[in-house]
C-alpha cells in the first residue's frame, strides 16, 4: 500500500510539473519578444542584472521560469529590485493561493451585480438559460428588457460570462439588438453606456479610459490599494481591449500619471499618439475616491485576498464599476515602472505552502 501511495504522490508530481511548464511556455515566449523591443530601444541588461534575476526566480521564487518578467521589469527600470512579482507567479502561485475556489468567480458576468450588491455597476438586465432577469433576480419578457434598454439609452453593451480583456464585447442600437441571435450568444448581461468625465477625453477618445485598481485584503486586515494604472485607447478604438489599448501607469499615492503611456508591443510614448497630449503632470480626478470605493468594496468580500476593479470616471464625476478581476489581475506594466507593489506580503513564499 505504501509503494501504491509513492507511485500516486510521484504521479500527481509529475502532472503537476506538466502544468507549470505548460503555463509558463507563453510567457517565457512573450517575455523573449519584450526584451528584444526593449534591446533595440537601448534597454539592455548587465551579465550582472541577467544573473540577478535568474537567481532570485530560482532561489526566492521557486524557480527559474520565473526570471523572464524579472528581466522585463530589470530592463525597463534600468535596475534589479527585490521584491518584484512575475506575471506568470502571479497566475500560477499567488491567485491559486490567496483566492482559492474562488480565483474564477469574476467570470461569471452575470452574477457580478448581485455579489457586489452596488448600483456603480451599469448592469441592465441579464440572459441565463435563456431567461431574462432584471438586477434583482425577477424574471423579465422580452418587451421589458427592450422597455430597460433602449427607453433610455440608443445603444447597450451586451458582455458574455467568461469572457475577458475587453473581449467578447457587442455595442448593440436597438435594431441591432432586434436581430440578434440571443441562443446563439450564452449567457450575457446588458451594460448601459457610460459617458466619460472630460477628463479622459483627449486621453481616450472614442473608448471609454479604465482604471484598474488593485486592492489586497490579507487576513484580519482591511483591503488597500496596492497598485494602478489607466488604459486608454487610440482615436479608432471603441472599447478598451487588453491587446490594443494603451497603459499608463499611475502612482498609487497621488493619482498622478507616469511620463509615458506603454503599447502592447511595448513601445512608449510620451504624448497620446492620437491626440498628442502630454502625459507627465496630469492627474486623475476623484482619485482617492476610486480608491476608498474599491478597498470599502473589497471588504465587504473577504472571502477573496486580491482582486483587479475596472473603474471608469462619468462626466456626473459617479465612480462606475466595469468590471473586475478575482483571478489573475494584470500587473506588468504597472510593476516594471512604479513597482514593486506587493513586496511586505510575503507572497514570495507561497510556492513553498504549494509544495
Amino acid at each position: 500500500m505504501k509503494f501504491i501511495s509513492v507511485l500516486k504522490s510521484e504521479f500527481r508530481k509529475s502532472r503537476k510539473k506538466r502544468w507549470n511548464r505548460l503555463f509558463d511556455l507563453p510567457h517565457y515566449r512573450k517575455t523573449e519578444l519584450i526584451l528584444a523591443t526593449l534591446r533595440a530601444n537601448g534597454k539592455e541588461l548587465t551579465p550582472v542584472q541577467n544573473f540577478q534575476c535568474q537567481e532570485y526566480a530560482k532561489e526566492v521564487l521557486g524557480s527559474v521560469a520565473f526570471a523572464g518578467w524579472l528581466k522585463v521589469y530589470t530592463a525597463f527600470q534600468g535596475e534589479f529590485k527585490e521584491g518584484w512579482i512575475p506575471d506568470n507567479y502571479i497566475g500560477r502561485v499567488v491567485g491559486p493561493a490567496v483566492n482559492g475556489e474562488l480565483e474564477g468567480l469574476a467570470q461569471y458576468k452575470t452574477l457580478t451585480r448581485r455579489i457586489i450588491n452596488s448600483d456603480s455597476i451599469p448592469d441592465l438586465a441579464y440572459s441565463v438559460n435563456g431567461s431574462w432577469i432584471d438586477t434583482d433576480g425577477r424574471p423579465l419578457r422580452l418587451a421589458q428588457v427592450y422597455e430597460l434598454c433602449f427607453d433610455q439609452f440608443s445603444e447597450v453593451y451586451l458582455k458574455g460570462d467568461f469572457t475577458f480583456q475587453g473581449l467578447g464585447i457587442t455595442k448593440s442600437t436597438k435594431t441591432e439588438f432586434e436581430n440578434l441571435k440571443f441562443s446563439e450568444l450564452g449567457d450575457f448581461v446588458i451594460q448601459a453606456p457610460i459617458y466619460q468625465h472630460t477628463f479622459f477625453d483627449k486621453l481616450s477618445p472614442n473608448a471609454v479610459a479604465t482604471i484598474r485598481v488593485t486592492t489586497v485584503k490579507p487576513f484580519g486586515k482591511l483591503a488597500e490599494t496596492r497598485l494602478c494604472g489607466l488604459r486608454i485607447g487610440r482615436e479608432s478604438e471603441k472599447f478598451i481591449q487588453s491587446q490594443k489599448a494603451l497603459r499608463v501607469p499611475v502612482y498609487t499615492q497621488t493619482g498622478k500619471l507616469f511620463y509615458c503611456a506603454i503599447s502592447p508591443k511595448w513601445e512608449t510614448f510620451e504624448r497620446h499618439p492620437s491626440t498628442d497630449t502630454r502625459l507627465e503632470g496630469l492627474v486623475i480626478p476623484k482619485f482617492e475616491e476610486m480608491k476608498r470605493f474599491c478597498e470599502n468594496l473589497h471588504n465587504g468580500i473577504p472571502h477573496l485576498e486580491l482582486i483587479g476593479w475596472d473603474v471608469a470616471l462619468d462626466k456626473n464625476e459617479e465612480i462606475k464599476i466595469m468590471e473586475w478581476n478575482t483571478g489573475h489581475p494584470g500587473i506588468v506594466f504597472s510593476e516594471s515602472t512604479t513597482g514593486p507593489h506587493f513586496k511586505d506580503l510575503g507572497w514570495e513564499d507561497l510556492w513553498k505552502e504549494k509544495t
